[in-house]
């Protein structure tokens, strides 16, 4: 009622703006907001105050020019106060903001909070087509988590300083205020070390670099020298920056492995003491630092320098994806471990870690490192990041260590983000949007003692196919902007509104900002309905994210025009396959951003059935859930994980109902085979049949030879039970050997 009341005072004078309650576009959304009875009028411009420091004054003058607001001796008053005794603003970043009769107000107890405040007071003005006005508003506001991050892999690919200071500007925006800056890998080293030259002059720079998704057969590269680093004056600057900004930068210089650029420049520190070249590939390597002391030493140099350019607390020293396969034949590490009595290599990684930490805490910092640190006996003041899942995090919690919550189930940003034909190359793997709002840090069943060991969370982009700056912020929004909602909010918005949010209010900004970024929101996805008694056609429905997306079709070919529609009705397959190739085009009606796309379903008796998934996949690949292997929409490479459904079992069960019995006479499987990606098809399938769904007979064992796998099985039943057994483990001398296999599952055919 306030609302119209307000909306009805204003339009009596002539003032009644459109999308008056922009507080509902704001993202992260404020925790209290109040539309309030007054407009402030900014075509005269803004007086700033007085007490303002100077960067923070220099940032706010450019940000208003930027958008045609002039600050002014005279004219609406931007006013920074500290809070007073009886304001609950406890909370560092806590703010308020208020605009009102007497102009904007912003209220905190810490500059960190008023920078904070200004950023919303940027998309309230962001979110207007016209900016003389802005409608009164009261915002109350706080973050959940003190840890709000975004990844950047620099060292796979190069970042300009500049283009690392847009990455920040955005970051700003959003509200996150940790950057974590990956400097050293395999690929390159990115960071001057004086003492250490060679670490940027050789480790700097690779010769080639691998074309096409890593795996493929035959590789292919190309051979053109590439790479870069940041002196130590220029890593400096991007401190500044990110400081005026109120972000802090976690350095990260990666130990034990991950060393191949390191090595290349100095390979005595090495345990077979080869030189090898900077990696032009991806992937892990066995050649990681030597634990041996002079190792250790060298690495305590590389930290001497690199400490003192970056204030945080934390320094991050990786610690993952280590092979111990050198470690275990070296004389010098095997010496190591009889010197201190340590049962095996991973207590000597703990050992090596241990020894790094004592450094690092005599010069007044912490470590931070991936959750494979907990192998071998965590640090004793060292913080986790949790990315193999939240198991790694809820361990180091329960024993009181402070976590990020990083798992690539919900926080891989390189990881597909559609599954349309135009997606540029990516790892694999598939986080849609939703996955990423859907993230809780804290896992389920940590105790509400060990809740506050977690810090927050962060997403991580590593740039293997990220080659350039548009390619990356593609591929990080607006993934990133969800992930800001879940770390600032404690209740969010609902999907659909956050997404209603995202195309009438950001995606503009985005865009104006000359920002790439993601369509993949306005996608349509096909849903199925089974023909019917009576009906002889398979109804084909798009559901899409946004009410009001319109779909649009087409036939194949783009010579009819197109057709908005909700379903399209197809002939029933009664045997064989009918391939179906439709164009579409989703519209979003606010702003008209469009999805233009083809669909090539192959359409067969069993297309759009009902399946159970007896055994649930791995929730990094369910993205389509139980229509994955009926959809119509054939796996292809490289995969994306939203066209098959991943499983790490050693037993599979999937039961497809026909909808009434019939005759069969032959049952198909679609599979992936991707031994680099761990993935194998398996060893075998059992297949058995039943007329009411309890009672199953006539099971039959097939041996799997081929991806695409027919087998012949004559029977008569509504109820098809499959059964997939994988090889129980990836042979000795593939990558992952040892290990329960992945199983992809893609197309299930009954005839």
């Amino acid at each position: 009622m306030k609302k119209q009341l307000v909306q009805f005072l204003l339009a009596l004078n002539g003032l009644l703006i459109v999308g008056f309650s922009d507080a509902q576009d704001l993202i992260p959304q404020p925790r209290y907001t109040e539309i309030e009875p007054h407009v402030q009028r900014l075509s005269k411009g803004i007086v700033l105050d007085s007490t303002l420091d100077a960067p923070f004054r220099e940032y706010i003058v450019a940000a208003l020019k930027s958008r045609g607001i002039a600050t002014v001796a005279k004219g609406v008053k931007l006013k920074f106060l500290p809070p007073q005794d009886s304001m609950e603003l406890r909370e560092t970043e806590a703010y308020r903001i208020e605009v009102g009769f007497r102009g904007i107000e912003v209220t905190s107890r810490s500059a960190e909070g008023h920078f904070r405040a200004f950023q919303t007071f940027l998309q309230l003005l962001d979110q207007r087509p016209e900016k003389n006005y802005l409608g009164g508003i009261f915002i109350e506001d706080n973050p959940r988590f003190g840890w709000r991050g975004l990844h950047l892999d620099c060292s796979r690919h190069f970042f300009t300083v500049e283009e690392v200071k847009r990455f920040l500007d955005l970051m700003a925006y959003y509200k996150f205020n940790t950057f974590h800056w990956h400097l050293t890998d395999d690929q390159g080293w990115r960071i001057e070390i004086k003492k250490y030259p060679l670490l940027t002059q050789v480790g700097g720079f690779r010769d080639s670099t691998l074309i096409g998704h890593f795996g493929e057969v035959p590789e292919r590269y190309e051979h053109q020298r590439t790479g870069g680093f940041y002196t130590q004056e220029q890593a400096r600057e991007i401190v500044t920056y990110a400081q005026e900004r109120f972000i802090t930068v976690i350095p990260e210089i990666e130990m034990p492995g991950h060393a191949r650029a390191a090595l290349a420049a100095y390979p005595q520190y090495s345990c077979t003491q080869e030189r090898l070249p900077v990696a032009g590939t991806w992937g892990v390597f066995d050649d990681i630092f030597c634990s041996k002391p002079e190792t250790i030493s060298f690495l305590k140099d590389v930290l001497d320098e690199v400490m003192p350019l970056f204030p945080a607390t934390y320094i991050h020293i990786g610690g993952d994806e280590a092979p111990k396969t050198r470690w275990e034949a070296c004389s010098q590490c095997q010496g190591t471990m009889q010197q201190h009595g340590l049962k095996d290599a991973h207590a000597l990684q703990s050992h090596f870690i241990r020894e790094i930490e004592k450094h690092v805490l005599a010069k007044g910092k912490k470590i931070i490192g991936w959750d494979e640190i907990l192998e071998g006996g965590l640090a004793p003041q060292a913080a986790v990041m949790s990315w193999r899942g939240t198991e790694g995090g809820t361990e180091a919690a329960t024993q009181h260590h402070p976590v990020v919550m990083t798992p690539m189930s919900h926080c891989y940003f390189d990881y597909y983000q559609s599954g349309r034909k135009g997606e540029q190359l990516a790892i694999g793997g598939f986080l849609p949007l939703e996955k990423v709002y859907a993230f809780d840090p804290v896992p389920n069943g940590l105790s509400p003692e060990n809740e506050k060991y977690i810090l927050g969370g962060q997403g991580n982009t590593w740039t293997e196919y990220i080659p350039d700056f548009n390619s990356l912020t593609y591929m990080v929004y607006p993934r990133a902007i969800a992930l800001a909602q879940v770390l600032w909010c404690t209740e969010k918005p609902a999907y659909a509104d956050f997404c209603e949010a995202l195309e009438r209010s950001h995606f503009p900004y985005l865009q104006t900002q000359g920002i790439s970024f993601s369509h993949a929101l306005l996608e349509a996805k096909p849903v199925f309905k089974r023909p019917e008694s009576g009906d002889t056609a398979l109804e084909i429905g798009f559901s899409t994210a946004l009410e009001s997306i319109q779909v649009q079709v087409q036939e194949a070919g783009g010579n009819s025009n197109w057709v908005t529609t909700d379903s399209i009705a197809v002939p029933e397959v009664s045997s064989g396959t009918k391939l179906l190739q439709l164009n579409y085009r989703t519209v979003a009606a606010e702003n008209e951003f469009t999805i233009t796309d083809t669909l090539n379903l192959q359409i067969t008796p069993t297309t759009g059935a009902d399946i159970w998934l007896v055994t649930k996949p791995h929730e990094k690949f369910d993205v389509g859930g139980n229509m994955t292997p009926v959809d119509g929409i054939r796996g292809e490479r490289p995969w994306k994980g939203d066209q098959w459904l991943g499983y790490s079992e050693d037993s599979i069960g999937i039961i497809m109902d026909l909808g009434y019995t019939k005759a069969i006479r032959s049952v198909e499987l679609g599979f992936l085979h991707d031994p680099g990606s761990w993935i194998h098809q398996p060893e075998r399938v059992l297949v058995s049949v039943s007329k009411d769904g309890e009672t199953y007979r006539k099971q039959k064992s097939f041996r799997v030879t081929r991806e695409a796998s027919v087998f012949r099985y004559r029977s008569k039943g509504r109820f098809v039970r499959f059964e997939v057994i994988p090889m129980p483990a990836i042979p000795a001398g593939m990558s992952g050997a040892g290990n329960i296999p992945w199983t992809f599952i893609d197309e299930i055919v009954v005839r």
